[in-house]
């Protein structure tokens, strides 16, 4: 509006000259000097407000700079703030910065204030200015006072292992992880609340590992009860008792319970066995000379994968009958068979431990840094255990109530691979995992509530089972307000298309096509759920 008004002011200084009448020329002569006068300081007002909007908004990002810092304290700030004006602000050629100011202020010194002051040099103004023309700005920015409960549910399967670009996935997944952790340390850091960022850590594989030192909790049972389905044992068996008579210990590893708690956050009751858990046992699979087939008239032997008990005095040739014998388990088995290698009762439960929600980050990095790589896929179960770490139910209860105000509960989901849960040529017809063996039947079928795969499935109807859980699962945690980002670290487009719907948003899903984009990945993940907001 300012030109315009001194456009305005030279068309009738024009006018007055154009004018021959004598009164008009004399009136010119009185009115020309201030007319001018005005015209020229209406464009000095003009670039006074126009210096005004340029240093309000880079005022603006500035603060919101030195409040996303993690200076503690005044001098900390304006180091930050004033360095970040600077910049902002740029070679701004018709004002020069005067001052600036950055200080916490605000309840619990929370909130980021600032003010900054230019100078513009007026053409004709300090005629009654009788210097430069000041122009101010302020802004606030509210440093974010939500708490915030993350967990992150990483895949640690064995393919994690595999190169993608330039570094392994699981050496580029540590390194991103552990500066996001970096990241919401320092938001930590510029709160007043106490614990303001909890976070969790749950590896996963084809099972998750809670932790040994739970073998006494409630809500674990050594034997399975009947809503599990068929058991692997011929008579029901406490499973920690044989591992104690074999001399092994349970490694920590447990089984997917049965649906549908298996994509439930139910509290486990001893009343209703389905919501129990039941620690991971990988039976000793028969000889691989006992077990026997006739083809094109020749007699073959089944090769079985988990045999680490040899003579096992078991009579019978029947394979389920052998294996399920419990009188057998109470032989001592070799040291190598008790550990978590390719065979043994804790056969690939070599899963780093999960880790509860925590505010020591320290805690965290080294979780972090101690995965390792093991074991096939099974998202939904690791996504499940995630939730269950963040759940204000048990087993842990350490998540506040859904809903609580002011705390945000985000989980952060990574996978490089498709659910699978493969055929093997036994009568097994698949290695034992979370959801036990195929022909236990506690999968169900993709779209089923009550048809479950067995042995005559095959691999796409077990992926797409288990695909079709993962998916329900993501429904019933964004269903209680829960946040979910989920990366895809060179997936199939077919497992791209699940992790994209079970994302929060669309632009929550992250597609990874080389490791060394984890670090930007999480490094935006962390600046978003760490976010500030501009108050004034």
């Amino acid at each position: 509006m300012l030109q315009p008004i001194a456009q305005l002011g030279m068309r009738i200084v024009r006018s007055f000259r154009r004018d021959r009448r004598g009164a008009v020329a004399i009136q010119f002569a009185i009115l020309a000097v201030p007319l001018a006068v005005l015209s020229f300081g209406l464009v000095d007002i003009n670039r006074a407000s126009v210096a005004k909007r340029e240093l309000q908004d880079a005022l603006d990002a500035a603060t919101l700079m030195a409040a996303r810092s993690s200076a503690t304290n005044n001098t900390g700030l304006q180091t930050v703030g004033s360095a970040a004006l600077v910049a902002q602000l740029g070679t701004m050629s018709d004002a020069t910065l005067t001052s600036s100011s950055f200080v916490l202020g605000g309840t619990g010194n929370t909130t980021v204030i600032s003010t900054a002051k230019v100078k513009v040099t007026p053409i004709i103004a300090n005629l009654w200015l009788q210097g430069d023309m000041t122009v101010g700005a302020a802004s606030q920015v509210v440093r974010s006072q939500n708490k915030l409960e993350v967990v992150l549910a990483l895949d640690n399967t064995g393919s994690m292992a595999f190169t993608l670009g330039s570094s392994t996935k699981i050496s580029a997944l540590k390194t991103a992880a552990t500066g996001l952790v970096s990241t919401l340390q320092a938001a930590a850091s510029r709160s007043s609340l106490t614990d303001p960022i909890k976070i969790g850590v749950v590896p996963f594989s084809m099972s998750v590992n809670v932790g040994s030192t739970y073998q006494n909790e409630v809500w674990i049972t050594g034997t399975q009860p009947n809503e599990y389905g068929e058991d692997i044992f011929n008579t029901p068996t406490n499973r920690f008792a044989m591992l104690t008579q074999m001399g092994a210990t349970w490694a920590g590893c447990v089984e997917s319970r049965p649906a549908p708690y298996d994509i439930q956050d139910t509290a486990p009751t001893p009343s209703i066995g389905g919501t129990m858990f039941v620690p991971y046992f990988a039976p000793d699979e028969p000889d691989d000379n006992k077990i026997s087939y006739t083809r094109w008239g020749h007699t073959y032997y089944y090769d079985f994968d988990n045999n680490y008990i040899s003579n096992d005095n078991t009579s019978s040739t029947v394979w389920k009958t052998r294996q399920g014998n419990t009188t057998k388990y109470s032989t001592s088995i070799s040291s190598t068979a008790r550990g978590t290698g390719d065979f043994g009762p804790n056969r690939e439960c070599g899963l780093t431990p999960l880790l509860r929600l925590t505010s020591n980050f320290s805690t965290v990095t080294n979780k972090l840094n101690s995965m390792v790589s093991v074991g096939n896929t099974n998202v939904a179960m690791g996504l499940m255990w995630g939730w269950h770490v963040l759940s204000p139910n048990a087993p842990f209860a350490d998540g506040v109530a859904y809903g609580t105000p002011k705390v945000t509960k985000v989980i952060i989901l990574l996978t490089d691979g498709d659910n699978t849960n493969d055929e093997v040529s036994n009568p097994e017809n698949s290695i034992y995992t979370g959801v036990g063996y195929i022909w236990q039947k506690r999968l169900l079928a993709s779209g089923s509530t009550s048809t479950y795969l067995d042995e005559t499935s095959s691999d796409t109807q077990r992926r797409d089972a288990i695909d079709d859980r993962e998916a329900k699962l993501c429904a019933n945690i964004k269903a209680k307000g829960i946040i979910i980002y989920s990366i895809g670290v060179g997936v199939s487009t077919h497992s791209k298309s699940i992790l994209q719907t079970c994302a929060s948003y669309s632009d929550y899903y992250y597609d990874v096509t080389d490791a060394s984009q984890l670090d930007t990945v999480f490094d935006n993940i962390a600046g978003a759920i760490a976010s500030l907001r501009i108050s004034k």
